[in-house]
C-alpha cells in the first residue's frame, strides 16, 4: 500500500490565511463609505473577487502538496502540477537543515525536483518522512552507486 505524505504546517497555515483573507475584504468592503462602494462597478468587482480567490487556490494548493511512495517510485504533487518518478531515476534525497523542503536529485546534475509535501516548518514529522523516502529508495535500490546514498 503506498504512503502518501503531506505538509501540516502549511495547510493549517493557508486555511487560516484564507479565512483571514476573506474576513478581511469583507470587513473592508464593508467598512468603505456608501458613496464610495457605489463607484464599483461589476467588472471591477468581479476582478476584486478573482484576485482574492487565485491568492486563496495558490495558498490551498501548496497546502494540498503530496508525495505518494509507491513500489516502482514518487507520485509528486507540487501544488497543481504532477510527477511521476522511477526510483531508477532518483539519485539521493536531499533535506538539509537550511531547507526549506526536501528535495529530490535526479539523473542530471544539478536536475533536482523539490517535495512541497515535506516542510522543514512540519519539525520531526518532515525528517520521519524523509527517512520514509530514503528507505523505500533503499529498498527499491539496494545497490546503488557508492556515494549516491545521500
Amino acid at each position: 500500500m503506498p504512503q502518501v505524505l503531506r505538509p501540516r504546517t502549511v495547510l493549517i497555515t493557508g486555511i487560516v490565511l484564507s479565512a483571514v483573507l476573506v474576513a478581511a475584504s469583507a470587513l473592508g468592503w464593508m467598512l468603505l463609505p456608501a458613496e464610495i462602494r457605489v463607484l464599483f462597478t461589476v467588472p471591477q468587482l468581479l476582478t476584486l473577487g478573482l484576485f482574492v480567490l487565485v491568492m486563496i487556490a495558490i495558498m490551498i494548493a501548496v497546502g494540498l502538496s503530496t508525495v505518494r511512495i509507491e513500489p516502482d517510485g514518487l507520485r509528486i504533487r507540487n501544488g497543481v502540477r504532477s510527477h511521476w518518478i522511477t526510483w531508477a531515476e532518483v539519485r539521493g534525497i536531499r533535506f538539509s537543515p537550511h531547507d526549506a523542503w526536501a528535495f529530490v536529485q535526479l539523473d542530471g546534475d544539478p536536475d533536482t525536483r523539490p517535495l512541497l509535501a515535506v516542510q522543514r516548518s512540519d519539525g520531526p514529522r518532515a525528517d520521519r518522512a524523509v527517512a520514509a523516502l530514503r528507505a523505500a529508495w533503499r529498498d527499491a535500490c539496494p545497490d546503488p552507486p557508492v556515494g549516491e546514498r545521500a
